[in-house]
């Protein structure tokens, strides 16, 4: 379903875009004094990380992920995170948060220790999973952090659509889908743009890596990095995987996404049945299949929907569609104390209104490939002032493209002002008028500055990431926590509920596993 400019103002819907509803989860890994990960026990001030409600932890012990409830109001949103962050470094006892999304120092494998979530089925389940995605991915992989952030349009949104195009109720459920599922696509077509503008992981420690280091020029201080790349982590050195890489989950319809993803998940891949599910008699991964479970499918924008704990996403996506998009492409601004700003939240809701309002056909494998190659040149050479990437029209210049996107999501900013906006400010178009500058001149996206510290002031990566946690702690030091005694509470809360969770009798691990397993239909 294409819905222009003109059928949101008909509708009235372009009223309810002042409450479009986000959330963020931004990981950070903890690190020592030394920019080493930390090799300490998640903090017992934190709570629990199986239930704590706003701080938990990715794939690694150290790996924290703060979450934010959902927000209207982009201040409020951001308000909340930076409580989070000033909790979080008052109770990491001498450590800091490290700023960079590609890891610090990291020695060996067995560095990166995998997350703990106690002895209840579902702790027990949260761990071998991440078990099984140091064994396909290894655990380094697992140690870089990014930021999700979580889109969706309020349900009077839809109620407006469906009546204007004169549909039933009952028929909501499609209504989002296909809305969503138009906007993921036109995501895909145009992510290369956020990469550009926003892409803040040029380079990474000598550690991270010894494989294909030649493709990379090597600093006078060891760090390893690519002069004109925006989002290392976005390519093969992070979320990328050969497996993952030939799915090809399609986005033309709920139906066929959740076919695909069914399809990752019941079918064996050889490499991971050579992997086997248990070693010494203790279990390894939660199967052999292409992906474990949904989470582990890889991509820049998924489709979500809140699920029950113990019941599989993809049974609830199928019987009550889709709630919300998650971009998972976000990497962390260093040179922001929590990671991400009000700028780069409201040119991503811009962005996104932009692939609401353009036509998203389906996506055959021709462009589908077509925009993998655009992927693959704009997180290696994205600054590369003599870049060209595929557009429908051909082969055409990044900073020709890059312009006319920018002057299109304007004038849809624009006329959407007075319907968004109760200030006289436009911040979207604010923001758009930033970007702009940026593509003028390259040297101000964040992988522009990464690259500039880094070569300029002759400093490693490691060395690059201290002294901005050092900075980071020195402005929370001084910050005043409103919620501070709101995240005491529910730290202490969780660890109840994680008590509570345990003494629950429930059937042996593996029955219980097989269960969950064997819910997919």
């Amino acid at each position: 379903m294409h819905l222009s400019l003109k059928d949101l103002r008909e509708s009235g819907a372009l009223d309810d875009l002042k409450s479009i509803k986000r959330g963020i989860e931004k990981e950070s890994l903890r690190i020592d004094s030394e920019g080493s990960i930390s090799k300490k026990k998640h903090p017992d001030e934190l709570g629990s990380a199986l239930t704590n409600a706003f701080i938990t932890t990715d794939f690694s012990e150290a790996l924290l992920e703060l979450v934010t409830p959902t927000f209207t109001d982009v201040d409020n949103c951001l308000s909340f995170l930076t409580d989070l962050h000033s909790f979080v470094h008052k109770s990491i006892d001498k450590e800091f948060l490290w700023p960079l999304s590609m890891p610090g120092s990291i020695d060996a494998y067995e560095d990166v220790g995998i997350g703990e979530y106690g002895t209840s089925n579902s702790g027990m389940m949260k761990s071998v999973y991440r078990k099984g995605l140091a064994h396909r991915y290894g655990s380094k992989m697992q140690a870089i952090a990014g930021i999700h952030y979580n889109f969706s349009f309020p349900d009077s949104f839809f109620l407006k659509i469906a009546d204007y195009k004169g549909l039933k109720d009952e028929e909501i459920k499609d209504i989002k889908s296909e809305i969503y599922l138009g906007m993921a696509r036109n995501f895909k077509r145009f992510e290369w743009l956020y990469f550009l503008l926003f892409g803040a992981s040029p380079a990474f420690s000598e550690t991270f890596t010894e494989k294909n280091l030649n493709r990379f020029e090597r600093s006078a201080k060891g760090s390893y990095f690519k002069n004109q790349a925006t989002s290392l982590r976005m390519g093969d050195l992070g979320y990328i995987s050969e497996t993952q890489d030939d799915l090809n989950i399609s986005i033309n319809s709920i139906q066929e996404y959740i076919q695909d993803l069914k399809t990752a998940l019941t079918k064996t891949h050889d490499e991971y049945e050579n992997i086997g599910e248990f070693s010494n008699e203790q279990r390894i991964q939660l199967n052999t299949s292409v992906i474990q479970i949904e989470n582990e499918y890889y991509s820049t924008i998924r489709p979500k929907r809140i699920c029950p704990s113990g019941e599989r996403p993809i049974n609830i996506l199928s019987s009550q569609g889709i709630e919300y998009l998650e971009l998972r492409c976000v990497d962390l601004d260093p040179f922001n104390p929590i990671g991400i700003d009000r700028s780069q939240i409201d040119f991503l809701d811009a962005f996104l209104l932009f692939c609401l309002t353009k036509e998203s056909p389906s996506l055959d494998k021709k462009e589908a490939r077509l925009l993998k190659e655009n992927h693959k040149k704009i997180v290696n050479e994205g600054r590369n002032p003599n870049l060209k990437i595929y557009d429908e029209k051909g082969e055409a210049g990044v900073s020709e493209l890059a312009n006319n996107l920018l002057e299109e999501m304007n004038s849809i900013s624009e006329e959407s002002r007075e319907f968004v906006f109760e200030e006289k400010n436009n911040r979207w178009s604010e923001s758009l008028k930033k970007q702009k500058e940026k593509i003028e001149d390259l040297n101000l996206t964040p992988s522009g500055k990464v690259i500039e510290r880094l070569i300029s002031d002759n400093l490693s990566h490691e060395e690059l990431g201290m002294e901005i946690a050092e900075k980071n702690l020195a402005f929370f030091e001084n910050y005043n926590n409103s919620r501070e005694e709101e995240f005491k509470r529910e730290a202490s809360l969780s660890k109840e509920q994680q008590k509570k969770l345990e003494s629950q009798k429930g059937p042996p691990f593996e029955e219980y596993l097989a269960e969950f397993l064997n819910k997919v239909s």
